[in-house]
């Protein structure tokens, strides 16, 4: 920046105006090392909009000068302290040289804001020196700190010395198991079983999770053993890291736990007990996991998602009788009573189709239309002359759910109605169905015919032909 501009923004700096004081703090964001200083006065300016813009120019310029400048800043008071760290974390690395002699520091507030830093700004080139913290320093919050902050480093050489601190003060416990899960190391498995019998319940707890996020299978008699004498959260608890662990015994205190988390309000620990209970394949619990899934709002990203994710974790009960007297359930809504019908067509369970068959005369098109598309995966002899009924359906949908499952099977009895039908029918994307339905039977036969139908159909009838035939390899 010339220096004719930097003094007169400087000058601007000092104005009575405060809004003339932010436009000069914010244009010397393109200052150089010559702005720091003034712009560090304007961080104790009475106006919130000057203290605001000489922070975000200080973060602008970026330089390591700056980051040394600042870090005064933190023995001030709360505002001007907490204003230092922002700029500090937002600097990133550049900050991290600097704060090594705040380690050293006799105030264990600065020594903390130090560990702090370098936890938010995740990079650390002397990792040793928290290691050293960990293990020595005097204050119980500053070790704490030392170990949430080598879990985020990943520094692997601190393990042995995090699963040591497990036996200080809770605090400091708290964090060292918090950085343990980090690194799903199994030497920490004897240490992490101890705090199970530990007296605070809230550290019990702690470790109980701790081993579902270290998915170790080390661990799985222990917390078994454990659940036999847990209560309330702490089972709940229990049962939900077996479940992440992935080697769930099955027991009726295990499957009435799941249930118990079934009913839990957070979308994440309910797919966590749908998960646990389909792998001890307890049945009951369909009819509840159906029901979840059907009360999910598919039209948002997330619902839709997980809608998907909990029908194919379903799809591991197979065919079995609970799903089966969903779809005879006249107390199940319509939209659990599609699933279990999408569900035995994606299983091709023919023990459903005497049922489905029955569903196609359903007051809901979209139990018709999935009974219609779980009849054409099933493939039953039994349902075709049914499906071949379909394609007279009044509802257009329907219609072209039955065009599409005929086609898929292929029967030939199916091509005089599905001709016919095409004559009549009023809607292109169904006529196009239609056409490549017929095209699936018997696309030679279609071709011969051709001169039955309308121009329109014709043209459509030549085009899907050829591009049939085009994908025939030779």
């Amino acid at each position: 920046m010339h220096t004719a501009t930097l003094q007169k923004l400087l000058k601007h700096l000092n104005d009575g105006n405060p809004e003339t004081r932010r436009t000069a703090a914010e244009d010397l964001a393109k200052g150089d090392e010559r702005a720091i200083y003034p712009l560090i006065k304007a961080l104790r300016d009475d106006n919130l909009g000057v203290q605001d813009a000489a922070m975000r120019s200080l973060i602008e310029i970026g330089s390591e000068p700056a980051a040394y400048m600042v870090l005064p800043l933190l023995r001030e008071n709360s505002l001007l302290r907490n204003t230092a760290l922002i700029i500090l974390k937002e600097l990133g690395k550049i900050s991290v040289p600097l704060l090594y002699i705040l380690l050293d520091d006799k105030d264990d507030d600065i020594r903390k804001f130090a560990i702090d830093l370098i936890h938010d700004i995740a990079y650390c080139n002397y990792p040793e020196k928290l290691v050293e913290l960990l293990t020595g320093d005097p204050n119980a919050n500053v070790r704490a700190a030392a170990a949430k902050t080598l879990g985020t480093l990943q520094y692997k050489k601190a393990v042995p010395l995090l699963i040591h601190a497990l036996k200080d003060d809770e605090w400091v416990s708290f964090s060292a198991l918090e950085s343990l899960t980090t690194f799903h190391d199994e030497q920490a498995t004897d240490a992490v079983l101890e705090l199970l019998q530990h007296p605070s319940d809230a550290l019990r707890f702690a470790a109980i999770e701790a081993f579902g996020k270290m998915r170790l299978s080390k661990a799985t008699e222990h917390l078994v053993t454990h659940l036999s004498r847990s209560e309330q959260y702490e089972k709940l608890a229990t049962v939900k890291s077996l479940v992440e662990i992935g080697a769930l015994p099955s027991s009726p205190d295990i499957a009435d736990a799941l249930m118990e988390v079934l009913k839990d309000d957070d979308i994440d620990n309910k797919l966590l007990a749908i998960k646990g209970l389909i792998s001890i394949k307890y049945e009951k619990a369909i009819h509840n996991i159906i029901d979840i899934a059907g009360s999910l709002d598919i039209s948002d990203p997330g619902g839709e998602e997980i809608f998907y994710a909990i029908k194919k974790m379903l799809q591991n009960f197979g065919c079995n009788s609970q799903i089966l007297n969903i779809l005879d359930d006249q107390t199940v809504k319509y939209r659990g009573k599609v699933i279990a019908i999408e569900l035995v067509g994606d299983l091709k369970c023919p023990g459903a189709v005497p049922v489905l068959i029955k569903l196609l005369s359903s007051d809901h098109r979209d139990v018709r239309r999935s009974s219609i598309d779980s009849l054409g995966k099933i493939d039953s002899e039994e349902s075709r002359d049914h499906l071949i009924a379909a394609i007279s359906d009044h509802d257009s949908h329907v219609r072209k759910s039955a065009v599409s499952s005929i086609g898929q099977i292929g029967d030939l009895s199916a091509f005089e109605p599905l001709v016919s039908m095409l004559k009549n029918e009023q809607y292109s994307d169904i006529i196009d169905e239609f056409i490549i339905a017929l095209l699936h039977i018997n696309s030679g036969l279609l071709v011969e015919r051709i001169d039955e139908f309308d121009k329109s159909i014709q043209e459509l009838i030549s085009r899907y032909a050829a591009s049939l035939n085009s994908g025939v390899s030779c």
